[in-house]
């Protein structure tokens, strides 16, 4: 019997439909994330989608009491945000959310931290979550 191979680097965390949570997150936001033009840019995006996931596992009478506290505290960051920029991102997230419950209605796992980093050319992204209970 041969040994067991190790495997290099993070243990990758999978889903119990057997997905990584980064590929879905990919899936559900990557068009998103994309628009940014610059690795800064992707970044904030991914951050965004994260919230959006996190908002979508929440019960459905708290999405929007988060929603609202995710613009005020976007408006405390950039106060010289304008309201129709703020009415574009509050369409932003009320899309991610209904894409996420569409796509992976039943996963319900918080994301902690997202990280998006270049990689052989190409934008990859490490994500740490936790299963709620």
């Amino acid at each position: 019997m041969k040994p067991k191979k190790q495997r290099q680097g993070r243990r990758s965390v999978r889903s119990r439909a057997g997905r990584k949570m980064s590929e879905m997150v990919w899936e559900f936001a990557g068009e998103f994330i994309r628009m940014g033009k610059t690795l800064q840019d992707r970044q904030n995006r991914l951050t965004a989608a994260s919230s959006a996931w996190n908002m979508a596992c929440s019960p459905p009478e708290a999405r929007q009491r988060a929603l609202d506290k995710y613009i005020e505290s976007y408006r405390s960051y950039c106060p010289r945000v304008t309201e129709e920029e703020l009415s574009d991102i509050r369409s932003d997230m009320e899309k991610l959310v209904a894409s996420k419950l569409s796509l992976f209605p039943d996963v319900q796992k918080q994301i902690v931290h997202a990280e998006i980093f270049p990689e052989a050319g190409k934008d990859r992204i490490a994500v740490a979550s936790m299963r709620l209970e």
